[in-house]
């Protein structure tokens, strides 16, 4: 991933592991009056990349904004408004009304939700076509404000955001931007791909996974020998953070350890930036909790051996002469060192022989006091020319106490999927 620009949405909408949870589902999009509705056409536009159907309603302040037509160009479906709504049905095609249009859905999403719109909904005012699609419509349901910041922090629209979500709709935090009347603060849509992951996490959420604390770590740790030069490796953290996505996808509670962030992930995803194994040692024993159940996933490539002494400032080279040797000492073993009788510990092994990777691989999941990790799973990467650093796709093989499982080379994200399947056949 280096020199290489940072990974967002666009650039991961041809993932087969995104591919699979969006695709053939029934997405509606009801927008109300905002400036921000030109937004949701891009909303439409990366639905239908993942393999969605998506059919859109729009309320008549909304097309003040922008046509009907713009979205039906991008959604190939009849959009929903006062003057397309009718109660004929042709064969093959569902009516174009908002009971119809309601049943058909699969999730329901309010983007961009005005004020006005808000607060009706809150209280089961359907004088519209948009809420009453909206009321109508019994699968989950997702709501994206977005309107001024004064009118966002209004005691009645506080009141209206919490009473919907004690009705359990899910609220999708507007960002902080410069507004559409000119003024800087919150109130603004939320980033499309922020409205697409709460979407397919929506879709996605598994009960095992829901709600549980799980602690990523990832990259390589950075071991400095001067203020300037450190000893580190290859590791680009991508399997991190598509371990860390999958898991956000799944429903639980995530918190990324990293040196490197590579790709732009979800804002309810806790990321925490270590640098050297110290601070990643420091920082994990914050996290991880000691009365509690909690996933530990240690994909970060943690240096082996540190310098023995750092300094502070840059060694000049003339100082240095000819050859410069620099002792290092073992590192400590930072999953190893980690107890906790509520903490499942996955472990990741990468190595360079194959032949012998398995035996190693397996030493992780015996316990500390016979030499191994205490690792309830261990995730073997065979690293080679078919596997560079940096690359969107693996394999890996991985073991239990009582299972083998090998996963065929795919993109990342799937590979963590089936990471995350093996793990809850483990434990189950």
């Amino acid at each position: 991933m280096r020199g290489l620009e940072k990974l967002n949405l666009e650039n991961l909408q041809n993932l087969q592991g995104l591919f699979e949870i969006a695709k053939g589902k029934h997405i509606l999009l009801l927008v109300s009056g905002s400036i921000a509705v030109y937004k949701s056409l891009d909303l439409v536009r990366a639905f239908k990349k993942l393999g969605a159907c998506v059919r859109v309603v729009m309320s008549e302040e909304a097309k003040k904004f922008i046509t009907p037509l713009s979205f039906e160009a991008l959604a190939h479906t009849q959009v929903l408004h006062t003057q397309t709504e009718s109660w004929a049905q042709s064969d093959g095609e569902i009516a174009c009304n908002h009971i119809a249009y309601a049943k058909w859905a699969h999730i329901a999403i309010l983007a961009p939700a005005s004020a006005n719109t808000l607060a009706k909904v809150a209280h089961g005012i359907t004088d519209g076509l948009v809420l009453s699609t909206f009321l109508a419509c019994k699968a989950p349901k997702l709501i994206a404000p977005a309107m001024n910041t004064a009118m966002l922090e209004a005691p009645q629209i506080k009141q209206a955001i919490a009473l919907l979500q004690a009705y359990g709709f899910g609220i999708i935090k507007p960002q902080e931007a410069l507004l559409a009347c000119d003024t800087y603060g919150k109130g603004a849509l939320a980033h499309i791909d922020e409205i697409v992951y709460n979407t397919l996490r929506t879709i996605h959420t598994d009960t095992f996974w829901q709600h549980k604390e799980v602690i990523i770590t990832g990259g390589g740790s950075v071991e400095n020998i001067d203020s300037v030069r450190y000893i580190s490796n290859h590791s680009s953290g991508l399997q991190a953070s598509f371990l860390a996505l999958a898991l956000y996808l799944r429903g639980a509670k995530v918190t990324l350890i990293a040196s490197v962030f590579p790709m732009a992930l979800p804002t309810d995803i806790e990321c925490i930036k270590a640098k050297d194994s110290q601070t990643f040692l420091s920082t994990l024993k914050e996290c991880i909790p000691q009365d509690r159940e909690a996933f530990l996933f240690m994909a970060a490539a943690i240096s082996d051996y540190v310098p023995k002494e750092s300094f502070s400032h840059k060694l000049k080279k003339d100082a240095i002469g000819e050859v410069w040797h620099i002792e290092c000492q073992k590192n400590i073993d930072i999953l190893q060192s980690l107890t906790s009788p509520y903490l499942h510990k996955i472990g990741f092994k990468a190595e360079s022989d194959g032949q012998d990777a398995p035996q190693h691989a397996q030493k992780m999941l015996q316990s500390p006091k016979d030499g191994g990790k205490g690792c309830a799973v261990v995730c073997l990467n065979c690293i080679g020319t078919h596997s560079p650093f940096g690359a969107m796709d693996n394999e890996m093989t991985l073991f239990s106490h009582t299972h083998t499982h090998h996963i065929k080379r795919q993109d990342k994200l799937a590979v963590s999927f089936e990471i995350l399947e093996f793990i809850q056949k483990t434990l189950c």
